[in-house]
């Protein structure tokens, strides 16, 4: 064990952050509900909550006409699973007496779900946006409304996420109440592999400004041992993670535009190294293993934790967790996990941050516009008081086994997610994008035997994308 503190573990953890993702151990949920129940925050950190937000939410603030919120997702933002309540749920209730109903669906059913809901004029209220392919999709069929008309933008708890916001904008209307910049992908290892290999750790190598494309190579190659079952890389995002290192996602959308950057030549350098690691065997054999990762969730967890995976590039939401789901990654109160941002090409780089936004989207047809006018505002002004914020930290730290270096860590990562996002917009723009995307942003690392070099991939599909982007923009611009 690494010298870390022990904290004491509770037999089943029971805690949520503020704004932590709430996607879970797994971003294709299925939806199901936990036979583990949920905990509501104790009754003195909701007086902290609304001493703390007291001057932000106003004086006399009148109950909802409608006190109820639909959340249409494939997972639930009440608390559950054994975790503690988000305090901006708190928040909504007691100061607006709100509550939000899950209306539940599954990864995979969800766009159908809602399509069916705003044909029926049954529309629910709220969708998220945190999985990165609901806008600008979404506004163009007519699925989400602008929040322009719902929520007050101009109070200054937005300032801060209204640059965000002009990102997921069109015709001059938001689309995406943007609550925060968020990490999407971080590097996640194993601090006991890493020193069974006789080299520094990830995360001191990114203090010391060398965390580098060179060094996270060199790390691969020397732990993969296939004939052992080794391979250093799991999960299905390591490809966009380094691709994104470099700035610039496969698809953006620039000044109300959007734009291919298939063409450039930082996006050619990086599937290059994607090309090179898989071709030295870094790549957990998917097409052995039905296409799945190892073990049975989406990261791959269970390489981590075994050491036979060394990283896994993944969202905070796989450690931000209780710990009995996160056992299978290694001990992170004995400080066996860790995590650092993806390596930046070279010292001389910025270390751009893969990034997501948790936000959410106003239903066309919602019923309740008020409601989540409300429940947003909650949510913003929780996220900006630092009181409330500590709330999430220390359940981090007391109930998750989280040790100081996470958390710092963690920060760093908000910080970068802040100063230097990188959003990637190829599931969101049309269906045709998405399936030509299914090949583009993968064949530089299947393991089957039909993998292709950059230069391959980019000739024989630039023309279509570039024919949907512009199919696309006509929609868009208007």
């Amino acid at each position: 064990m690494r010298n870390a503190k022990r904290l004491l573990a509770m037999a089943v953890a029971m805690a949520t952050v503020l704004s932590f993702a709430a996607c879970g151990k797994s971003d294709s949920s299925e939806g199901a509900t936990s036979s583990v129940a949920g905990i509501a925050l104790e009754s003195s950190k909701v007086d902290e909550i609304l001493s703390a937000t007291d001057s932000l939410i106003g004086g006399d603030v009148e109950k909802l006409e409608n006190p109820t919120v639909q959340w249409l997702a494939h997972y639930d933002v009440n608390p559950a699973d054994g975790k503690v309540e988000d305090p901006a749920i708190a928040l909504f209730r007691e100061t607006y007496g709100g509550q939000v109903e899950w209306v539940q669906t599954d990864w995979n059913s969800r766009y159908t779900k809602l399509a069916a809901l705003v044909s029926a004029d049954t529309s629910p209220d709220m969708f998220p946006a945190s999985d990165r392919d609901a806008f600008p999709m979404g506004a163009i069929k007519q699925m989400f409304q602008p929040i322009d008309g719902a929520v007050d933008l101009t109070e200054d708890i937005w300032s801060d996420t209204m640059a965000a916001m002009d990102k997921f904008s069109m015709g001059g209307n938001h689309y995406v109440a943007v609550i925060e910049t968020s990490p999407d992908l971080v590097c996640l290892y194993n601090t006991e592999t890493i020193d069974s290999m006789g080299v520094d750790q990830p995360a001191d190598l990114y203090k010391n400004g060398e965390w580098t494309w060179d060094v996270f190579y060199g790390y691969c190659v020397q732990f993969n041992d296939p004939d052992n079952d080794k391979y250093a890389l799991d999960g299905f995002w390591w490809w966009d993670g380094i691709t994104q290192t470099t700035g610039m996602p496969f698809i953006d959308i620039v000044d109300g535009k959007i734009v291919s950057n298939l063409e450039a030549p930082e996006i050619e350098e990086a599937q290059n190294l994607v090309y090179e690691l898989t071709k030295a065997g870094s790549a957990f054999p998917r097409h052995l293993n039905n296409w799945s990762t190892r073990g049975p969730t989406d990261s791959g967890s269970i390489g981590l934790g075994s050491g036979l995976t060394l990283f896994i590039p993944v969202g905070l939401y796989e450690i931000e967790d209780t710990l009995a789901n996160t056992e299978d990654l290694g001990s992170i109160p004995d400080g066996e996990v860790m995590f650092v941002p993806m390596p930046a090409k070279d010292e001389d780089s910025p270390t751009y941050m893969p990034a997501r936004v948790e936000g959410y989207c106003l239903v066309s047809g919602a019923k309740n516009p008020e409601g989540f006018a409300a429940f947003m505002r909650c949510k913003r002004i929780c996220n900006g008081n630092e009181s409330v914020k500590k709330i999430g930290l220390d359940t981090l730290t007391n109930d998750y086994g989280w040790t100081q270096e996470m958390i710092d860590m963690r920060d760093e990562c908000y910080k970068l997610a802040a100063e230097h996002p990188v959003f990637e917009f190829y599931n969101a723009i049309s269906t045709d994008m998405s399936s030509v995307f299914g090949t583009v942003a993968t064949a530089t690392s299947v393991t089957n035997g039909n993998q292709q070099t950059w230069a391959e991939v980019r000739d024989a599909n630039k023309d279509t994308v570039n024919y949907f982007v512009d199919e696309v923009n006509a929609k868009f611009q208007q």
